[in-house]
């Protein structure tokens, strides 16, 4: 997992091109004129899903991973909690999706540490990182967000 701030793009020069790609779509695009949906930029190898939703209890969140993308969760407006959580052998899987969607489900992790994010604030999630968006941080608030989806084969 990584976690950085849009303002500090300048910092992320080492990391993967597609990664590089995703993260400047990030800081280059007014996401907040944008219908909510899916925009692809290479295909199914990168592609952002604009989202919006109201934040609520860490308990009624689902912990979740996948194996065949990489996660940039970057939050547009709002403010909200993920929680994450390594993918280690005390993850009890609730529900597995696979091969139909790439998400796997979890029971509440014995460790977890919630994430604060402002707006601006972004993490990657790899397949090995458990994460749960969409926490409340304060009270309930409808917040934008936008998750890019990169294929893992793309960076490995």
């Amino acid at each position: 997992m990584i976690l950085g701030h849009i303002n500090h793009l300048d910092e992320l020069k080492t990391y993967p091109k597609i990664i590089q790609k995703a993260l400047q779509y990030l800081a280059d695009t007014d996401f907040t004129k944008m219908e909510i949906g899916t925009y692809e930029l290479d295909g199914k190898n990168l592609f952002a899903l604009v989202q919006e939703m109201e934040t609520d209890s860490v308990v009624n969140r689902k912990p979740e991973s996948h194996s065949l993308y990489v996660d940039i969760q970057y939050l547009v407006s709002g403010t909200e909690m993920i929680g994450y959580a390594d993918l280690g052998k005390s993850m009890v899987i609730k529900e597995d999706l696979r091969p139909d969607n790439d998400v796997v489900f979890y029971q509440a992790p014995v460790k977890e540490t919630m994430l604060d994010f402002e707006e601006g604030s972004f993490a990657i999630f790899f397949p090995s990182d458990v994460h749960r968006p969409g926490c409340l941080s304060g009270q309930k608030t409808v917040i934008r967000k936008v998750v890019m989806k990169i294929k893992y084969d793309q960076i490995v």
